[in-house]
């Protein structure tokens, strides 16, 4: 039987009012459905200013959806546009696999979205046995996913999927994958991609439900895209919560026992009128208490009709950062324009104190800003950082322990100075030895929890009235020169503790190498001592001298041969635990070496490495054990995340690099590193190079961090190109082709 043709099941429908979900409208026969944002038009634009293309009167065509029982009638507008499913073929290639972007988790599987329009059903059925987490906990809203197309079923527009056995090599990589045959590729960021990767602050929510099943679904979907959720089953419990604490956003069941929702929300709104307001509820219920729902809503809350689906949850969400955006301006503000605190530059990874005293020095018009630290043990005062063209003598650096540098730096006051008078030239004789042209002065104490005091300076050649908002700043830039000290302290003794990790690991590697070589050159040496004695019972065969002296030279070759390679494998070593400096280097030695270390790991977790060479030789100037700390993290991060997932039977990881090199400064080449792990959940593609952040159980947090912090040193930069979860990573690493 042939599935019913668009046009047999088109319904006209009239618009007759606007929801905070899209569109209730009318059906010929008195029915009333809603259309839901996400299903308004498949064109971003004209979905995105909805209320004035749609507005109430208006009538067309939709297309129902599937309808549950006890749910609204729920329609789609731009299915009567144009419909995927009828260029949907009804058979697929068992071996063909698409990608796909899961938009909804269940105990029971995960909804992956192909593309627009075609969302599938990953059953946890069709999980491989080797996955041992529940489909709540592997997969994220917003993940990559690879999968295969197991049925269709159009009648039901239904879509089954199922997990690809794990690839057998890199040669069908991620960037292999094809769309839907015969269907347009997903246009752009989903809105889920895009709320994941906007710079929206995280929010504080107060769910109110009293389902514990659909409290969990919702709470668990929340805090998967980052937001803060708080749960309670009661109004009552809700006004206890609020009178400690008030969220952002309160989300509220109207079908709550003993003081319903919609009594609740009245109250939130009256009393707590900062906080917005979502009522949830059944369309059965919706419609009976309508004129309840309308007053509220006139009042500023918002209705959603349930099921919630990501789409409406996002909406939400931004909703509320719009209505809660922090007024960070004060009313008085306007007289104090010169100081704006959020100002402050992004740092250079390789010069953050300069950025600062940059700065602050422009913000409060001095002529210079000096960062001093003072060491308290050895009684030495130091000038950490400068900024300023002023003229500055550095030969009175060693005399500053007898200036004010010290008082502000040891003592921790504030010293203010709007000009040096004659008699304060005693005070200040070795600060103006440093800096003659100073008059005016502000210095301040650097709070830093190190070995060092640290002070900060601003000088000016010309008489000043210093505010007290100009202290204020001062002293705001202190603390932020303070929080980048102890970073940079932080960042020095974790790659330390890192690198000190890495070699001790590398050691195993190095022994168990060095041992495969020795062994074989021991049992050469007593071979030929043997043989030598052999020869030598029979000293009248003719040739015997000849025969002795092939074999000596045979053996010696092969000896030397096993020497020449433990020279090697320990000169490698040295490498990679010796400081670093820029040399001319190799990249592609570099990473041979790194994979060669890492073979004695790769082979116990069933883990094979390979590399693509490329086609042109690539020699930089740069730092080899820096470069090859950070392919070693990464490397043995992606071997470790395999021997996790797939203990028995293991995986690949395949390094190849893209050369972009054409003698220009901005000329670069990339190194990419491929794996067929588990997977990176796509809201953690950022924060998994944040210091202490690890998603192993014995990770330490540290390696991503360290090698971020390691490629930017270097002008370049790390981060993840591609992840699909039970898929795999790619990890980019872009470095510039210096000489």
């Amino acid at each position: 039987m042939n599935p019913p043709t668009r046009a047999q099941k088109r319904i006209k429908v009239k618009v007759v009012r606007q929801i905070a979900l899209g569109l209730l409208v009318e059906l010929p026969n008195g029915q009333t459905g809603i259309i839901r944002v996400r299903e308004i038009s498949w064109n971003d634009d004209r979905r995105q200013n909805w209320q004035d293309q749609w507005p109430v009167g208006w009538s067309g065509w939709a297309m129902p959806l599937e309808q549950h029982e006890g749910q609204p009638l729920e329609l789609s507008l731009r299915l009567a546009e144009s419909d995927p499913w009828n260029e949907l073929p009804t058979k697929f290639d068992p071996q063909e696999e698409f990608d796909g972007v899961v938009t909804g988790v269940v105990a029971y599987g995960a909804f992956i979205e192909l593309a627009p329009g075609l969302t599938g059903l990953l059953h946890q059925s069709r999980f491989p046995a080797w996955i041992k987490t529940p489909p709540l906990d592997l997969f994220w809203p917003g993940d990559r996913v690879r999968v295969c197309v197991l049925d269709v079923n159009h009648q039901e527009r239904r879509i089954s999927l199922t997990i690809p056995p794990v690839s057998p090599s890199p040669v069908d990589g991620i960037n292999s994958r094809q769309p839907l045959k015969g269907l347009a590729k997903r246009q752009g960021p989903t809105s889920l991609d895009e709320f994941l990767n906007s710079d929206t602050p995280a929010k504080h929510i107060l769910l109110v439900e009293d389902e514990p099943e659909q409290a969990m679904a919702v709470s668990n979907w929340l805090r998967r895209v980052r937001q803060r959720v708080d749960v309670v089953n009661s109004a009552e419990s809700a006004l206890d919560f609020l009178e400690k604490s008030q969220p952002d956003l309160a989300l509220i069941d109207v079908g709550l026992p003993q003081m319903d929702g919609a009594k609740l929300a009245k109250i939130i709104l009256e009393k707590w009128p900062k906080i917005a307001v979502i009522s949830t509820t059944d369309w059965a219920r919706a419609d009976d208490m309508m004129e309840i729902l309308d007053d509220l809503k006139a009042n500023g809350a918002e209705l959603l009709i349930k099921p919630l689906i990501p789409e409406d949850l996002i909406g939400i969400l931004q909703k509320a950062n719009k209505k809660n955006s922090p007024d960070l301006v004060e009313k008085n503000s306007a007289r104090l324009p010169a100081l704006p605190l959020t100002d402050i530059p992004n740092l250079k990874a390789n010069r953050p104190f300069q950025d600062l005293l940059q700065q602050c020095r422009k913000q409060l018009g001095f002529e210079q800003a000096i960062l001093f630290s003072l060491d308290p043990t050895h009684r030495t005062a130091t000038v950490a950082e400068r900024s300023g063209e002023a003229i500055f003598d550095k030969n009175a650096i060693p005399s500053l322990i007898f200036s004010p540098v010290r008082d502000v730096a040891e003592d921790h006051i504030t010293l203010i100075i709007n000009e040096i008078q004659a008699q304060d030239q005693n005070r200040f004789h070795y600060l103006l030895e440093l800096c003659p042209s100073t008059v005016a002065c502000i210095g301040v104490p650097v709070p830093a929890q190190l070995q060092l005091d640290y002070a900060l300076f601003i000088l000016d050649k010309h008489p000043r009235q210093i505010t007290q908002e100009q202290i204020i700043y001062a002293e705001a830039m202190a603390l932020a020169l303070g929080a980048s000290i102890e970073q940079q302290n932080f960042k020095e003794k974790s790659m330390l503790i890192q690198r000190t990790a890495l070699i001790g690991h590398l050691t195993r590697a190095m022994v168990h190498e060095i041992n495969n070589l020795v062994g074989p050159l021991s049992s050469r040496l007593d071979n030929l001592q043997l043989n030598i004695k052999l020869l030598e019972k029979n000293p009248n065969r003719p040739g015997i001298q000849e025969s002795r002296n092939r074999l000596i030279s045979g053996e010696l070759d092969e000896i030397q041969n096993n020497i020449r390679k433990i020279i090697n494998t320990t000169r490698m070593f040295g490498r990679i635990a010796a400081k670093g400096k820029n040399e001319i280097l190799r990249v592609d030695e570099i990473v041979e070496e790194t994979i060669h270390f890492l073979r004695d790991t790769s082979d116990r977790s069933h883990v094979t490495i390979g590399f693509e060479p490329p086609d042109q030789l690539l020699v930089i100037r740069s730092q080899a054990a820096a470069l090859e700390q950070v392919l070693l993290n990464v490397l043995l991060n992606a071997v470790q995340q395999i021997a996790e997932l797939r203990p028995d039977s293991g995986g690949w990881v395949q390094v190849r690099m893209e050369i972009n090199c054409d003698g220009s400064k901005s000329g670069f080449f990339r190194v990419l590193i491929e794996d067929n792990g588990p997977g990176i959940h796509a809201s953690l593609w950022n924060k998994i190079f944040e210091a202490g952040y690890t998603t192993r159980h014995d990770g330490s947090g540290i390696g991503l961090y360290i090698s971020r912090n390691l490629i930017e040193e270097m002008g370049g930069k790390i981060y993840i190109q591609e992840s699909c979860i039970l898929g795999g990573t790619i990890f980019a690493l872009e470095i510039p082709c210096q000489l």
